[in-house]
């Protein structure tokens, strides 16, 4: 089985294609198909590490006071683990918390840095979005609490689109039934996070990546975090929720693969 002795964890993970590293950092949601579309179309020009974040999926369980700076420093670890000393960090949600605090804490280990629907710290907006979350965790039963995720996160023409899998999804939740305190755990950790402080020290080629009807992480938070990081690009889809890699996968990975393309391998930044 694909496991990592990480900080005395095992983190899941998988390796998949061929080429530069590139590491995808994903939240735990998913929709009907997952990210097997997204992998396939990365990992024809590059080798690419998924895992499972501790506390999520496979991977071993995460400590109640575990952090979004702790999860990058997971993530250092498993790429030494794996050999991957300097990698692409393509990143989603609570993985763009998870790749800024890794480029900004080992700058050695990121070759560019992609983050799509980022935010930038827990403005109104956003602890009153994921407060919500954690009161529907606490008081839905599992299939209302499935369907209530997917309505957030997917925009309502994906989810009519794909309405068999969105109510297969809803179905098998309900011998799934959610864990409240766990997701409390994780969403009060991006809460907790504030990547501002961060931008000045990350240096490596980065692209920020939004959409117009994201209800999650506005664009807002994508447009700050492009202003604060020095030459970072920013893309704005016109549409696509807030799961953007999934609702519009092929858009997605030819803007991201054409911003890899550009970024010159470059020496590995001293400690």
């Amino acid at each position: 089985m694909p496991f990592a002795s990480v900080h005395g964890a095992r983190i899941h993970h998988e390796l998949t294609g061929s080429g530069s590293p590139l590491v995808l950092v994903l939240p735990q949601s998913v929709g009907p198909h997952g990210h097997a579309t997204l992998i396939e179309a990365l990992a024809c020009s590059h080798r690419v590490l998924t895992y499972h974040q501790r506390g999520t999926g496979r991977s071993d369980a995460a400590p109640p006071a575990q952090s979004i700076a702790s999860l990058a420093e997971d993530l250092s670890a498993l790429m030494q683990a794996v050999g991957f000393e300097r990698a692409h960090m393509v990143c989603h949600s609570t993985g763009c918390g998870v790749g800024q605090a890794l480029a900004a804490a080992h700058p050695e280990h990121a070759a560019s840095l992609v983050l799509t629907s980022p935010w930038t710290h827990a403005d109104t907006h956003l602890s009153v979005m994921q407060n919500l979350r954690i009161a529907a965790a606490t008081a839905l039963d599992a299939q209302s609490y499935a369907w209530f995720n997917a309505a957030l996160l997917f925009p309502p023409e994906f989810r009519r689109t794909h309405e068999a899998g969105f109510i297969r999804m809803a179905q098998d939740a309900r011998g799934k039934p959610q864990d409240a305190a766990d997701i409390a755990r994780r969403l009060n950790a991006i809460l907790a996070f504030d990547a501002r402080p961060l931008w000045p020290s990350i240096t490596c080629p980065t692209l920020v990546l939004t959409t117009r009807d994201d209800q999650l992480m506005p664009c807002w938070h994508s447009a700050a975090a492009a202003a604060g990081i020095a030459g970072a690009r920013l893309h704005e889809f016109d549409g696509g929720g807030h799961m953007l890699p999934q609702t519009r996968t092929g858009e997605f990975a030819h803007t991201v693969l054409a911003f890899l393309a550009g970024v010159a391998p470059g020496p590995t930044p001293a400690r």
